[in-house]
């Protein structure tokens, strides 16, 4: 593509002395990527600057620099933007022929409940006999084949790339706060915007919930003209997102259990959830424990159901389902003690969790949870607040050091021990492979053991197991 096409298209103005025959061969933020023809974009990151990594652009092969900083002397021409982050999905949009437009999208955004949400989804339509692709915090897949994910929300020119790259007709996308934010879905059009819920996370990158709030609305901006919402009614924060919507003129599907909404929730029961669609009602099944699930089960079947899915074969579609890695996963152990591996990291999410443990019968449970380093400490209190009142027995560990310390985090645990009052319900072992080790080989038969935190990430941390996951832990105490 000549590089002029993509600088008019991408609405980008520059100097009339650019040789407008070069071709361009690949587009990136990254230096180590480029190649001859390439365009460099230098992004000031949280980490780091790419404008210091302008000159090894040029030595592999840039043929443009884009940068926010004033024009420098180079041996390649400079374009100065104001955004750099917002000029790489602009170029990534031209350069990859504007991928999203030619597919059905579906964003899923939300604080918790987008990654299930997604895999629903993506039953659902398969089941249908859509074809699908994914991009989410586990793992990628596009025309069938899985591909790791580094963010839930890739940049911009991953997100273009893996749309151009897919030949499937439906793209499920879960939709972070952060990418919204830093302008990751620039360019990207959405056929279908999901809001599930807005819970206490993420204060240590947003100020406040409001500004938290208006990160998530940014998605439904990217809606196609004809494009619909798909909101949670029962969440205040979704009652607020439907509102301004509707002032403005778009279409909006709610769900909940008010009458007024589209999709109305009758009854949720054990793993059964009722609803009531244009007069007729209907049980859905879901392969999945616990009421919030039930919850997230409604939200997909919604959106399947937009797309053809009747909501008679919700409950057969969803018979087949093999679960999510790391979302309430059970190990049954020989001695009957149930483990549950889950991602839940906030007040809400882990007061589910428990809640959903004690909803299967449990009647012991014994909770491995922590914080993450120098992460939203606000919550830190109401998280163990949470846990303390739900569970038998807690043990504090490390979720994740995020540049704190082993001895900052002892530290922090033994301060809000004290704070909460809760020195008799808490222990503290800092290396977690240990912390599950004592939990396991203490439990007796009818105890629930929940690992929470984690879910499917691997361990950042050195352990004394030498494992690398919560489940490769659990799986190395049954040997």
């Amino acid at each position: 593509m000549k590089i002029t096409d993509i600088l008019t298209m991408g609405h980008l103005e520059y100097s009339e002395t650019l040789d407008q025959s070069l071709n361009v061969k690949g587009i990136t933020d990254n230096s180590n990527e480029v190649g001859p023809g390439y365009i460099f974009i230098a992004i000031k990151g949280h980490m780091a600057d790419g404008h210091i990594y302008i000159q090894q652009a040029i030595v592999n092969g840039a043929i443009l620099i884009i940068g926010e900083n004033d024009r420098i002397d180079l041996t390649v021409p400079y374009l100065k933007v104001k955004n750099a982050r917002k000029t790489l999905g602009q170029v990534a949009k031209e350069f990859y022929k504007d991928p999203s437009k030619d597919k059905i999208m579906i964003g899923v955004t939300g604080t918790n409940g987008k990654t299930t949400i997604s895999f629903l989804v993506k039953q659902l339509l398969e089941k249908q006999g859509y074809s699908v692709s994914s991009i989410g915090t586990i793992y990628n897949e596009i025309n069938g084949k899985r591909i790791q994910s580094v963010n839930t929300t890739p940049n911009a020119k991953m997100i273009n790339q893996l749309l151009r790259e897919s030949n499937d007709q439906v793209v499920v996308m879960e939709v972070s706060s952060q990418g919204l934010e830093q302008d990751r879905l620039e360019g990207i059009q959405f056929d279908y915007a999901l809001f599930n819920n807005l819970q206490h996370d993420h204060l240590d990158y947003h100020d406040t919930m409001e500004e938290y709030f208006e990160c998530k609305a940014l998605l439904f901006e990217k809606l196609k003209p004809d494009g619909t919402a798909i909101i949670n009614y029962d969440d205040s924060w979704g009652k607020k997102l439907t509102e301004r919507l509707t002032a403005e003129g778009k279409m909006v599907v709610t769900v909940g259990e008010e009458p007024t909404n589209q999709v109305q929730i009758l009854a949720k029961e054990l793993d059964n959830v009722s609803v009531r669609y244009k007069n007729n009602e209907y049980d859905l099944w879901s392969p999945l424990p616990g009421v919030h699930n039930l919850e997230n089960l409604t939200m997909a079947s919604c959106v399947a159901h937009e797309l053809g899915v009747p909501y008679e074969q919700v409950t057969p579609y969803m018979a087949q389902f093999s679960g999510i890695v790391g979302r309430f996963e059970i190990f049954h152990l020989a001695n009957k003690v149930t483990v549950v591996v889950d991602y839940a990291h906030t007040p809400d999410a882990l007061a589910t969790s428990i809640n959903t443990a004690i909803s299967k019968g449990a009647k012991r449970i014994i909770t491995v949870f922590g914080f993450a380093g120098n992460r939203d400490e606000s919550k830190r209190k109401a998280m163990l607040e949470n846990v303390c009142q739900l569970s038998t027995h807690a043990i504090l560990t490390v979720t994740e050091l995020f540049g704190s310390t082993i001895d900052n985090l002892y530290a922090d645990y033994v301060s809000i021990q004290k704070e909460c009052h809760v020195e008799d319900k808490t222990s503290i072992i800092m290396d977690r492979t240990l912390a599950i080790q004592k939990v396991i080989r203490g439990a007796q038969a009818g105890d629930w053991v929940l690992l929470l935190g984690k879910g499917h990430e691997q361990y950042k941390e050195n352990y004394a197991l030498k494992t690398k996951t919560d489940q490769e832990t659990v799986n190395y105490l049954q040997e």
